[in-house]
């Protein structure tokens, strides 16, 4: 599997969000330091963003 280099978006307790490019393989192990309190992030603190899933219509057409 291939490795690519992600932009991800780490949530401090302090509620500042922390913008890192990361690799897919290191996602795990690494670590990044808050930019207002200086604390550091890790995988636990990466922020999942959810999306909505939208049911498909299916047309009527000819032949079916």
């Amino acid at each position: 599997m291939k490795s690519t280099l992600k932009n991800h978006t780490y949530q401090c307790k302090c509620g500042a969000l922390t913008k890192e490019l990361v690799w897919d393989k290191e996602l795990p192990t690494a670590k990044f330091k808050c930019i207002e309190c200086g604390k550091v992030l890790n995988s636990d603190n990466l922020l999942t963003i959810s999306k909505a899933q939208v049911t498909s219509i299916r047309t009527p057409t000819k032949n079916r």
